[in-house]
């Protein structure tokens, strides 16, 4: 009898374990009151049969803004970006970080700011967080305070205008040398009235300088990207930061951009450098995102599914066609995992392709129009520079772009070519990809080609070095707290660009 009982609670422990952490979960996923109360139960659950040990861990601080007044986190409201290690304690966006802020006045308040994080893999110990919380007016210093030792962080006020209603959030790029697609989705986007705002880690100095004149001309903002660093690690085994992120900590990125336009766009969106949208039935960004969000009441974010289009690289500037580029109908059948479109009010942070913070119902994927994904131009010279992973086109008549719309593109673009000094620089840029099939290379054998057993990033692979390609990189002062329990903050200031012999990654 001792043993059947036995048995039983056994039997009854694994019912409930199941129950509660596999099959409630997708029953559950689409109410997001339900959703909060059960994972709070299933940490308190855990904690109680597994204890929640703290263990003394670094944390980067990628930027903090401060909202005299925000129209979705409310008055004196600030909003930080930072990976924290998910090794600290068991689920870490319960940890209780305390935020002491500071007014001119020296009236100060401590605060626990809410945490939400964005990351899919669960390989990566880095992990993107947003913190928010609301402090006193008017405030001048912030710290963060572990009882008994404080650091205090640097923080900015966040865009008071746009140069645009429509922001395009280009992901971090680095030993960028595809100019052509960078010059192709600037056009693009200025015709429906968008705007560029692309991060930079690296990037060939002469595509740089192109850049910075559209950067001049208002197609475009460039903005810092850093490599992360520990400059006093908490300890001898303290991890490798950029090993630990996410593909080069994009979520970051995507969440920061999100963070500057919060007061000042109508809509965000955020793309790769070779995810380019043309409105299908509207004339602008603006009006096609503004039908979606009237036609779709409660939903929070639209997402568009990627078509991979054929396209040949130009090793002339002067030779760009648009007409020719966009006027055919050769694509891939099938449809990639896509990007996002919201209002910056909508949601307060972002990972790569979604938000995970709120429930499916309040996403739409559309069945309407597409990005076209331009991610392996066939080269100059007419090869396929990536030969190993080959795309299988076909001519698809319903994907038909507006052949009049690509003659204005054109037009703007001749312009653009004739009362600028974009043609002095263009002469300095590279005719053929090398560093870009390198770099796919390596991500390619890393994680695309097999199951993912590790944190993908572009840690270890190989860039071999030109003497005649030159990089400028995104540099700063990197800064490191005092060692606080359980957490050490890193941080950095005084953001500027640097040109360097060789391009590193």
């Amino acid at each position: 009898m001792k043993i059947k009982r036995k048995w039983k609670f056994l039997l009854t422990i694994v019912f409930i374990f199941i129950a509660i952490f596999i099959i409630l979960p997708p029953i559950i996923g689409s109410n997001d009151q339900f959703i909060s109360w059960y994972q709070t139960f299933r940490h308190k659950l855990t904690i109680l049969f597994l204890g929640d040990p703290a263990t003394s861990t670094d944390a980067y601080i990628i930027n903090t803004y401060y909202y005299p007044r925000s129209k979705s986190l409310g008055e004196n409201a600030i909003a930080m970006v930072l990976l924290l290690d998910r090794n600290t304690v068991r689920d870490i966006t319960r940890y209780q970080m305390k935020l002491v802020a500071t007014n001119g006045s020296n009236q100060s308040i401590t605060v626990h700011p809410t945490l939400i994080k964005e990351q899919l893999n669960e390989a990566c110990r880095l992990v993107n967080v947003v913190a928010t919380t609301n402090v006193l007016p008017e405030m001048k210093k912030l710290e963060i305070f572990d009882g008994n030792t404080k650091v205090e962080i640097p923080f900015k006020l966040p865009r008071q205008s746009a140069p645009t209603p429509v922001i395009i959030c280009i992901s971090p790029q680095f030993i960028a040398e595809q100019w052509q697609l960078f010059v192709t989705h600037a056009h693009v986007a200025r015709r429906f009235g968008g705007h560029l705002h692309i991060y930079i880690t690296s990037m060939l100095d002469s595509f740089f300088e192109l850049a910075q004149e559209y950067e001049r001309l208002g197609y475009a903002t460039i903005d810092f990207w850093m490599k992360l660093k520990f400059k006093n690690p908490s300890s001898e085994n303290s991890l490798e930061p950029n090993s630990e992120s996410e593909l080069r900590n994009q979520a970051g990125a995507q969440t920061d951009c999100l963070l500057q336009y919060k007061e000042a766009a109508e809509f965000i969106t955020f793309f790769d450098i070779d995810d380019i949208l043309f409105p299908r039935g509207y004339d602008s960004y603006y009006d096609e995102f503004s039908a979606l969000h009237l036609e779709n009441p409660g939903i929070l974010t639209f997402h568009y599914n990627k078509r991979e289009m054929l396209v040949h690289n130009k090793a002339n500037i002067r030779d760009f066609d648009f007409s020719e580029l966009f006027g055919h109908t050769w694509f891939v059948n099938e449809q990639d995992y896509g990007k996002v479109m919201t209002k910056p009010t909508s949601i307060n942070s972002m990972w790569i392709h979604e938000s995970f913070n709120f429930s499916y119902k309040r996403k739409l994927f559309l069945r309407s129009n597409w990005l076209i994904h331009i991610q392996k131009p066939v080269d100059t010279d007419g090869k396929d520079i990536i030969p190993y992973r080959m795309s299988h086109f076909e001519q698809m008549p319903e994907m038909k772009l507006n052949d009049s719309v690509l003659v204005e593109i054109q037009k703007d673009f001749e312009r653009l070519l004739n009362t600028s000094s974009i043609l002095k620089i263009a002469g300095n840029l590279p005719t053929k990809s090398y560093y870009f099939p390198i770099i796919y290379r390596c991500y390619y054998e890393k994680f695309y080609k097999k199951f993912q057993t590790e944190c993908p990033n572009g840690e270890g692979c190989l860039i071999p070095q030109r003497s005649d390609m030159n990089c400028f990189h995104s540099e700063a002062d990197y800064k490191s707290g005092p060692k606080m329990m359980p957490i050490t903050y890193h941080f950095h200031e005084n953001s500027r660009w640097v040109k360097t012999v060789g391009c590193h990654n």
